[in-house]
């Protein structure tokens, strides 16, 4: 059966008040490379500690959007080369909805990062 797009709405809502389920919040980001293996609750080499949203937007019908930032001091001499997002700010565990990894962009402490996600719902 086709999901309507009330439900799809809905399930987008679901996402941004949590209801008490496992949705993303937090970023991570990591300085490693590799692949990522479905059993495992975190990126390849995370850096720091997982950030939270510092906005999230569902104005758009069936769409989220989480945006995180990060200062140019803490970026400062990082070779970036994955970011991912947990239902969890705890490194190492919780559900990962999803991991990027790229080549490597290295930040020279002038460069702030941000990194915004939007999930749609089909």
């Amino acid at each position: 059966m086709v999901f309507v797009n009330t439900g799809r709405n809905k399930l987008a809502l679901f996402m941004v008040a949590g209801s008490g389920l496992s949705f993303p919040r937090y970023c991570a980001i990591g300085s490693g490379s590799g692949t990522a293996i479905a059993t495992n609750g975190s990126l390849v080499a995370e850096v720091g500690s997982r950030q939270d949203y510092s906005a999230i937007d569902s104005s758009i019908a069936k769409e989220v959007t989480w945006t995180h930032d990060y200062s140019s001091s803490f970026m400062s001499g990082m070779s970036l080369k994955e970011f991912g997002l947990f239902d969890t700010n705890v490194a190492k565990s919780g559900t990962m909805w999803h991991r990027e990894g790229f080549a490597a962009v290295t930040f020279d402490g002038t460069n702030e990062l941000q990194i915004q996600t939007t999930y749609q719902i089909f």
